[in-house]
C-alpha cells in the first residue's frame, strides 16, 4: 500500500513552504456575524451529516451565529423545487459541480466576483479547475470549494490479504485474476451497495469514470462528460462491458449482481468487518470510512484490519477521480458571505477535518469519533488529521488541487437530467442484467436537445 500510495507527506509539506507568505489571510476586516441565524442545507447525512452539526457547533460557539444543518439523500431535487418554488435557502453545498451553473441561471444565486473575493486567491487556494467548474455562462463564478474525496481507492481486507498471500493488484487485469483467485479459495471478493434513497445507482458511476479516464485518458473523458461525444459511443460501452468483467465475474459479488441496488452504500462495508469476513474488497471514495466508525472495530491507525490501494491501471495508464462538496451563497448579506469565508479558511478547515482537529485546529474538531473531512484548500495543515489513512488521502487532494491534475466525477459534471438521474438508474438497470448496449442506448436518448 505504502508503494502504491500517490504523494508524499514530505512533497506536501514542500508545496506549502513554497507558497507566498500570506497567501491565504483573509481580509483584515472581519464582518461581525453574532446574532446570525440561517439553516444550512447538503447532502450528507448519518455520520457525515453529525460531523457538519458537529462543526457548525463549534463556530456557532465561537461566533455567536445560531446556525443549523439539515441533510438528505434527495437533496438535489429539494433545492431545485425550493428555488423553483421562490423559497431558496440561504446558504447550501452541493456535491455535484453542475448545480451552481444551473442554480446561477435562475438568478437565485450571488456570485463571487459580486460578493467580492479574489478569483486569482481562489485560484491558488481551491485549484483553478475546480474554480473553473463554477465559472459559468456569463463568466462569473459562482461556487465557494468547501471538502473534496478521492475515490480512485479500494479497500481491502488486510489480514486475509496476508493470510492467503494476496498481492496488491497493479493493473486491471490483475484485479480479476485477483477477483478468480479469491473465488477458487472459497471466499468472496467484492462487496457492492448502490442504494441510495433518490441517488440510488451512483456508486457504480464512479466504475465507469475511473475506468474511462483510464481507457481513454482525460481528453476523451472531458468530451465525453460534457457531451462532445455521445453516451452511446463505443467507448463507453467498452468500459461498461470492463467493469462487467468484475460485476458479473462468477462468484464476485456478496448476494449476487442484481441485488446491488438493495444494499445502502453506507452499509456496503460492513460484511468486511465480520469474523470471518464475507467479501474482501471494496471500491469506494475516501469519505466511505466516515461510516467505517459505525463498526466497532475499526481503527483507522496503522493496525487497522482494513487497508486500501489505488484503483489499478489500465493499459498503463492511471488517474485521480475525486468530487467535491461546493457552498452556494443564495442570499448574499455581509454576515453570510463572511460566514463562507470563514468556513473555507485553512482553520475553519481544520475543524472539519476530524474530530478533535489533530489537536492543532485552533477551535478544536467536529467531535464525530471516526470521520474525516479532506482538504479543498492547499493551505490546510496535514497535522489537522488523526488517521494515516486520511493523512494519505489528504496528501493526494493537496498535491493534485495544486497541480490541476484532480479530475472530478464526470456524473456530477454532465446535465443533471443524465448525471443525477439516467446515469444512475441505467446503473441500476445494467447490474439487473440490461445489456451494455440498450443502457448506454437509453441514457443518450434522455439527454437534453442542446
Amino acid at each position: 500500500m505504502r508503494r502504491r500510495s500517490l504523494f508524499t507527506v514530505a512533497a506536501a509539506a514542500m508545496l506549502l513552504a513554497a507558497l507566498p507568505a500570506g497567501a491565504f489571510a483573509q481580509d483584515e476586516e472581519m464582518v461581525d456575524v453574532s446574532g446570525t441565524s440561517f439553516n444550512l442545507t447538503g447532502a450528507p447525512v448519518s455520520v457525515e451529516g453529525e460531523a457538519i452539526d458537529g462543526f457548525l457547533a463549534a463556530y456557532n460557539a465561537e461566533k455567536g451565529t445560531n446556525i443549523t444543518y439539515f441533510g438528505s439523500d434527495g437533496f438535489e431535487q429539494e433545492l431545485r423545487l425550493a428555488v423553483e418554488g421562490g423559497n431558496p435557502p440561504e446558504v447550501a453545498f452541493t456535491p455535484q459541480p453542475a448545480t451552481p451553473c444551473a442554480m446561477a441561471e435562475t438568478g437565485a444565486l450571488a456570485s463571487l466576483e459580486d460578493m467580492g473575493f479574489d478569483i486569482a486567491e481562489m485560484e491558488a487556494r481551491h485549484s483553478k479547475y475546480w474554480m473553473d467548474l463554477v465559472k459559468c455562462a456569463d463568466g462569473k463564478h459562482y461556487g465557494l470549494p468547501w471538502f473534496p474525496n478521492f475515490k480512485s481507492s479500494i479497500f481491502y481486507h488486510k489480514p486475509t490479504f496476508e493470510e492467503m498471500g494476496y498481492e496488491i493488484p497493479e493493473t486491471y487485469e490483475d484485479l480479476v485474476a485477483l477477483s478468480e483467485q479469491i473465488v477458487a479459495d472459497g471466499l468472496t471478493p467484492w462487496c457492492f451497495g448502490f442504494g441510495s434513497g433518490g441517488a440510488t445507482g451512483w456508486p457504480g458511476t464512479d466504475w465507469i469514470e475511473d475506468i474511462m479516464v483510464r481507457m481513454y485518458g482525460a481528453d476523451v473523458y472531458t468530451q465525453w462528460y460534457k457531451h462532445e461525444i455521445p453516451f452511446n459511443d463505443e467507448r463507453v460501452v467498452a468500459a461498461f462491458d470492463k467493469f462487467g468483467e468484475i460485476m458479473f465475474g462468477d462468484g464476485f459479488v456478496l448476494g449476487g449482481a442484481d441485488d446491488v441496488d438493495v444494499i445502502d452504500f453506507r452499509d456496503s462495508p460492513n460484511p468486511l468487518f465480520l469474523d470471518p469476513p464475507r467479501c474482501l474488497m471494496l471500491k469506494q471514495g475516501s469519505f466511505i470510512t466516515n461510516y467505517f466508525a459505525t463498526q466497532g472495530a475499526y481503527d483507522p491507525g496503522e493496525e487497522s484490519e482494513i487497508g486500501v490501494f489505488t484503483f489499478p491501471t489500465i493499459d498503463g495508464n492511471t488517474g485521480a477521480l475525486g468530487g467535491g462538496d461546493t457552498l452556494m451563497v443564495f442570499n448574499p448579506t455581509p454576515e453570510n458571505i463572511q460566514i463562507v469565508k470563514d468556513w473555507t479558511s485553512p482553520d475553519w478547515l481544520c475543524t472539519l477535518a476530524s474530530p478533535n482537529g489533530g489537536g492543532i485546529a485552533p477551535y478544536g474538531g467536529h467531535g464525530v469519533p471516526g470521520v474525516e473531512r479532506l482538504p479543498g484548500d492547499t493551505g490546510v495543515d496535514l497535522g489537522c488529521y488523526d488517521s494515516d489513512t486520511a493523512k494519505i488521502f489528504a496528501t493526494a487532494v493537496i498535491d493534485a488541487l495544486a497541480s490541476n491534475t484532480f479530475v472530478f466525477d464526470g456524473g456530477d459534471l454532465m446535465d443533471p437530467a443524465v448525471g443525477q438521474g439516467t446515469f444512475w438508474t441505467g446503473l441500476v438497470d445494467w447490474s439487473k442484467g440490461k445489456p451494455s448496449q440498450e443502457v448506454v442506448d437509453s441514457i443518450e436518448a434522455t439527454w437534453p436537445a442542446e
